[in-house]
C-alpha cells in the first residue's frame, strides 16, 4: 500500500491510497466467495451449486462495493496509527479507479477531519500571574439583604381572591391573546397564572395595563414591542391584546419574625436568619468571581495558544446551541434562525477552544479522572436530574458526560492552584 498526504485548513487531512492488485484481492476474495455461498439455483442447496454456474449469478458491483469498504477502512486504520491520527468524523471517500481487480490498482481519495494538534501557550505562567492578582474585595449591601428576605417572604405569602379592581401588588390570572395587524400572533396567546403585578414578567406596559380592571372584566389595548426585541420581525411593533381576567388576589405577606424563620430551617431568631442570608450572597458572589477569574484564565490561554478548531467540532457544538433555542424560532420569519446561528458561531468556537485547552492540559497533566471519581459524578447526575426517572437514558452517555464534568474540574482546580 502507498499513499501520500497533505495538510487542509480546520484540521483536514487529504489522503490518496493506492493498493496493489494483489493487496485489494485480499478484500475482494473474501467478499466474493461470501457472495457465491449465498447464490441459490433451481435444483442445488445453497452453496452447492457449481462455481461456474453461481459465479454468472454473483452480483459484481455489490462485491466490489464490499470490498472497497473494507479496504478503506482497513487502510484509514492503517494510516491513522503511523500517523498518530484520531480521525473525529466520518471521511468522505472518492474511489479513483472503479475497475474490476483483475484490470487495475485500488485508487481512492479520502477526506479526513482528525482531532487537532494543540500548541498550548505556557498556561502555567498565565495561571500564576492571572491568580496573583488582587482578589476583588467581595462586599454584601445590606439592600441585597433585604432583597432576598422580601423574596422569602413573598414566596410565603398568603393569597385572598378579592372583588375589586387590580392594583400593583395584587396577583393576577389572565387570559390573554395577541395580535399584530389583525392577525392571531403566534406565540402571544394563552394563560398567565398566579404572577405579582408590576414584577416585570411580561414586555413593558402589559402588566400597567391590567392595573384597574377586576375579576371578569374583558377589555382591549396595545402595547409597543421593545425595540431590542429578541424577535427582530416585532422590535418597535405595536401588538393588540385582549385580556379576561380572571382572578385578582391580594397578597398579605409574613411579618419577619423570629417564629417565621423558625419555619424556615434551623433559625432561633430574625437575627441568625438575616446573618445566613448574608452568608449565603456573599458565598455565592464569592463563587461568581472565582467563575470569572477562570474563565479570564482560560481565554487568556486560549488567546496565547495556537489552536486549529476543526470545523466539524465547532458546527457539532453550533448546532447543539441552536437547538436549545428551537422551540422558540418555530415562528420566525425566514432568516431569522440562520441569524441566531451567526450570532451563536463564536460562542461556537470559544466553546470548543476551551474544551481542547482543558483537554491538552489534562493530557499534559496527567489529570485523567479515575473510574471511581466518574462514577461518583454520574450518580449525582442520576440522583439529582430528571434522568433518573427515564428508563431509555442511555448510560454510557451519562458516563461520558459526567467524565468531561471531572476532567474540566480538576484541570482548573489545578490551573487555580498555581500561584
Amino acid at each position: 500500500m502507498k499513499y501520500t498526504h497533505k495538510k487542509l485548513p480546520d484540521s483536514v487531512i487529504e489522503l490518496e491510497a493506492t493498493l496493489s492488485h494483489q493487496d485489494f484481492l485480499n478484500y475482494w476474495q473474501p467478499a466474493y466467495d461470501k457472495a457465491l455461498s449465498s447464490v441459490q439455483l433451481k435444483g442445488f442447496r445453497p452453496g452447492t451449486a457449481p462455481k461456474d454456474l453461481a459465479g454468472q449469478a454473483v452480483d459484481k458491483e455489490k462485491v466490489f462495493e464490499e470490498a472497497a469498504t473494507n479496504a478503506v477502512r482497513a487502510t484509514l486504520r492503517e494510516v491513522s496509527l503511523e500517523n498518530d491520527w484520531q480521525l473525529i468524523d466520518q471521511p468522505r471517500v472518492e474511489i479513483m479507479d472503479s475497475q474490476s481487480p483483475t484490470d487495475a490498482d485500488f485508487k481512492f481519495k479520502a477526506i479526513c477531519t482528525v482531532f487537532p494538534k494543540i500548541n498550548l501557550a505556557d498556561y502555567k505562567k498565565i495561571a500564576n500571574k492571572i491568580n496573583s492578582q488582587t482578589p476583588k474585595e467581595i462586599t454584601v449591601d445590606e439592600k441585597e439583604v433585604a432583597k432576598t428576605i422580601d423574596w422569602v417572604r413573598n414566596s410565603r405569602a398568603k393569597l385572598t381572591r378579592v372583588n375589586r379592581e387590580a392594583k400593583l401588588g395584587d396577583v393576577a390570572d389572565v387570559d390573554f391573546s395577541g395580535f399584530l395587524d389583525g392577525k392571531s400572533l403566534d406565540g402571544a396567546s394563552g394563560k398567565a397564572d398566579r404572577f405579582v403585578l408590576g414584577e416585570g414578567k411580561f414586555i413593558p406596559g402589559f402588566e400597567e395595563q391590567i392595573v384597574g380592571h377586576k375579576e371578569k372584566n374583558n377589555f382591549e389595548f396595545s402595547v409597543p414591542f421593545p425595540k431590542d426585541y429578541w424577535k427582530e420581525n416585532l422590535r418597535d411593533k405595536k401588538v393588540d391584546f385582549k385580556v379576561a381576567v380572571q382572578g385578582v388576589f391580594e397578597r398579605e405577606l409574613p411579618e419577619l419574625t423570629d417564629e417565621f424563620v423558625k419555619g424556615l430551617g434551623a433559625f432561633e431568631t430574625v437575627a441568625a436568619f438575616t446573618q445566613s442570608v448574608r452568608d449565603g450572597i456573599k458565598k455565592e458572589k464569592t463563587e461568581k468571581e472565582r467563575e470569572k477569574t477562570r474563565l479570564r484564565t482560560i481565554e487568556e490561554i486560549i488567546k496565547q495558544s495556537k489552536i486549529e478548531l476543526p470545523k466539524v467540532m465547532v458546527e457539532r457544538t453550533l448546532d447543539s446551541m441552536v437547538a436549545k433555542y428551537t422551540p422558540f424560532l418555530k415562528d420566525a420569519k425566514a432568516g431569522e434562525a440562520e441569524e441566531m446561528r451567526k450570532n451563536l458561531a463564536e460562542k461556537a468556537r470559544q466553546s470548543v477552544a476551551s474544551h481542547l485547552v482543558l483537554y491538552q492540559i489534562s493530557h499534559d497533566e496527567k489529570l485523567d479522572p479515575t473510574k471511581e471519581e466518574v462514577e461518583a459524578e454520574a450518580n449525582q447526575i442520576l440522583q439529582h436530574s430528571q434522568f433518573s426517572k427515564d428508563p431509555n437514558v442511555d448510560p454510557k452517555k451519562i458516563y461520558d458526560y459526567s467524565y468531561g464534568i471531572v476532567q474540566n474540574k480538576k484541570v482548573l482546580d489545578f490551573l487555580e492552584g498555581l500561584k
